[in-house]
């Protein structure tokens, strides 16, 4: 079921898991006032470009009357908070399958299926773009779920209750915080929310008690999320270093062809994903050619500006879309449709997209999301005609940048 979203890592390299949150001793403190939480969606390392499909901390415990702020300090992976029933029965059935039924790339259970597909994603199984009441606030009393924008009569944020059926935060933007206030009529129990776009997996709960009981602070549940993270960040240290040298996650395995250069990269026991090129910059003579070599969803992006630089679009009238000129290949044939009945173990290496490229204009690889799934590693190569010093960039992870220096 892990493959609801197109935006999946190739399983042969990257298996993704959530982090369970583990024991920890900290103060303990029985709140006098309403207290502030914050929970943040996604993860921040400024030694390496990673992100995480993962909440820090994963789970809270509040009051009713409290607030919890989601911040979200990603890359540019992008993520929604969602909660209400749809998602809390969502992401309870989820956990109520063992994790090889979890974990499997196969069609989910037909229980699983419906109440997945109650919570609307935030990207189309296919071209189009953004499903408008996911990319954008929506907050509903009822279900179904559309898929266009929310009415304006919910777009006013309410305090959080547990009764809505679909309180959704919209896409995040750079350094965006959400704010949730808990109803002081809201119900003890637990209150899971999900990532719209990466489902189930990526998922978190807030577990309200009545106020008789007490609660870590505020400051120790945080505290506690930072340890989850650190935790998260570890397996990644030496997939990061061997990427950073052009080299896969994988032992004994080398990548093909002259001038090779690894796309992202991952370690198995990790909610993250390591968000570089590597090795940063390539040197080739005129005439040569680069091989990137995709692990995740990324691009091969040159001569970018502010119009097509990021995959989120935000219209003159807030809204927020996908970017098509972001998105597409430019220049470049991109990466072919789904291809299936391929080979289904090992690691395959398959050059996929093949262009040239004089130095002049915007030339976009286009955005490659394993088209033609694990365990095929997907090629996009791409042959300079000309000398000089070219950067590029991700178009889906902020900061991700590479040079190709030619002659």
């Amino acid at each position: 079921m892990r493959r609801f979203t197109r935006w999946a890592v190739p399983a042969a390299l990257l298996a993704l898991v959530l982090l369970a949150t583990g024991s920890a001793t900290a103060k303990v403190t029985r709140a006098t006032a309403a207290q502030t939480f914050t929970i943040n969606v996604d993860g921040f390392n400024p030694r390496v470009n990673e992100s995480f499909l993962a909440f820090f901390p994963r789970a809270i415990t509040a009051h009713a009357g409290d607030t919890v702020v989601f911040h979200y300090v990603g890359v540019g992976e992008p993520h929604t908070v969602t909660l209400g029933t749809l998602a809390d029965n969502a992401v309870k059935l989820f956990n109520s399958y063992p994790a090889n039924v979890r974990e499997s790339n196969g069609p989910p259970p037909p229980a699983m299926a419906k109440a997945d597909a109650a919570v609307p994603n935030l990207f189309p199984q296919g071209p189009g773009d953004a499903t408008q009441s996911v990319a954008n606030p929506c907050y509903q009393k009822t279900a179904p779920v559309g898929t266009a924008v929310c009415p304006n009569s919910q777009h006013e944020q309410p305090a959080f209750d547990g009764s809505y059926a679909y309180y959704n935060s919209g896409w995040f933007k750079n350094n965006q915080s959400w704010t949730v206030h808990l109803s002081g009529a809201i119900s003890p129990g637990t209150y899971r929310f999900m990532c719209a776009l990466h489902r189930e997996g990526m998922q978190g709960k807030i577990t309200v008690v009545p106020s008789s009981k007490t609660i870590m602070s505020p400051s120790s549940q945080y505290a506690l999320g930072e340890k989850q993270l650190a935790a998260a960040e570890k397996p990644l240290v030496l997939p990061a270093a061997a990427l950073r040298q052009g080299k896969p996650p994988v032992p004994h395995v080398t990548l093909p062809g002259p001038n090779p250069a690894l796309v992202g990269s991952g370690a198995p026991n990790s909610s993250g994903s390591i968000d570089e090129y590597g090795p940063q910059t390539i040197k080739i003579p005129v005439g040569g050619t680069v091989t990137w070599w995709f692990i995740g969803d990324h691009s091969i992006t040159f001569n970018s500006d502010k119009t097509n630089q990021d995959i989120q679009l935000e219209a003159p009238d807030g809204t927020l879309h996908l970017n098509p000129k972001a998105l597409a290949p430019s220049g470049s044939p991109g990466e072919p449709p789904p291809s299936h009945g391929g080979p289904t173990s090992g690691i395959h290496f398959k050059v996929v997209a093949s262009s040239s490229w004089n130095g002049q204009g915007f030339h976009n690889s286009g955005v490659f999301i394993n088209s033609f799934g694990p365990p095929v590693i997907e090629g996009y190569k791409l042959k300079f005609t000309k000398a000089g010093t070219f950067h590029y960039i991700c178009t889906v992870h902020d900061h991700m940048k590479g040079t190709v220096v030619v002659g």
